[in-house]
């Protein structure tokens, strides 16, 4: 009997890893590294203060020491901005997981958690290392692909970016897998609840304290 453990748990090993592969390749993993890069881009855009300006054009200077080349512009959405950002948004690869839309049906890449780091309640989800490996690997390929898309799209705003660009535009989403997948909180844990009743004995300690210092006031004036 002590031989047949190796072989259940190789078994339940297999069948895990096949498990997670079976739902990989139920999800278009391009389609989900094209809704991470336009959801978070658009999300750290969102952040930045529209007062904030940058200079664009020639910083050559005419014969009367003038740069009349240049023009101040948005911060936001220049491609000064868009290109910082494309530095690290394939990062946010960590913070998403595979599961099935209710609704739908179909496998999905989306956030397990809010920016507050608030959980997503998302059940039967897959968070693996190969699955979230295999997000990060398709987003810095989409994101070398659609570069110059990316950047021209991302100047303006539009209603709803991701089923645009990802469906409409790319075709790299079907318009199923742009369908809003609707995210609930998994329950906080209770907390413990205060003690807010005061034994007998600390509230007599807590009236003498109160008219020792009382006293003690009255001396002082004394």
């Amino acid at each position: 009997m002590i031989w047949a453990w190796p072989k259940v748990i190789c078994v339940i090993f297999i069948f895990a890893e096949r498990l997670t592969s079976t739902l990989a390749n139920k999800a278009n993993v391009e389609c989900g590294a094209c809704t991470l890069l336009i959801g978070e881009l658009e999300r750290s855009i969102s952040l930045i203060d529209p007062r904030k300006k940058i200079e664009v054009g020639s910083f050559r200077v005419d014969p009367t020491g003038s740069q009349r080349g240049l023009n101040e512009i948005p911060f936001a959405r220049s491609e000064t901005h868009i290109y910082e950002l494309f530095d690290n948004v394939c990062d946010r690869y960590k913070d998403y997981a595979l599961a099935a839309h209710p609704t739908t049906g179909k496998y999905v890449y989306v956030r397990t958690k809010d920016y507050d780091s608030k959980l997503y309640r998302l059940p039967g989800s897959d968070s693996s290392s190969k699955t979230q490996s295999r997000l990060n690997t398709a987003c810095h390929s989409v994101l070398d692909d659609q570069e110059e898309a990316l950047v021209k799209f991302l100047s303006k705003s539009v209603v709803d970016p991701v089923r645009e660009f990802c469906h409409v535009q790319t075709e790299l989403c079907s318009s199923v897998d742009v369908t809003k997948f609707p995210l609930e909180y998994l329950p906080e844990e209770p907390k413990p609840a205060a003690d807010a009743s005061k034994s007998e004995d600390d509230e007599t300690a807590d009236k003498t304290n109160d008219d020792n210092d009382a006293e003690d006031e009255d001396k002082d004036e004394l």
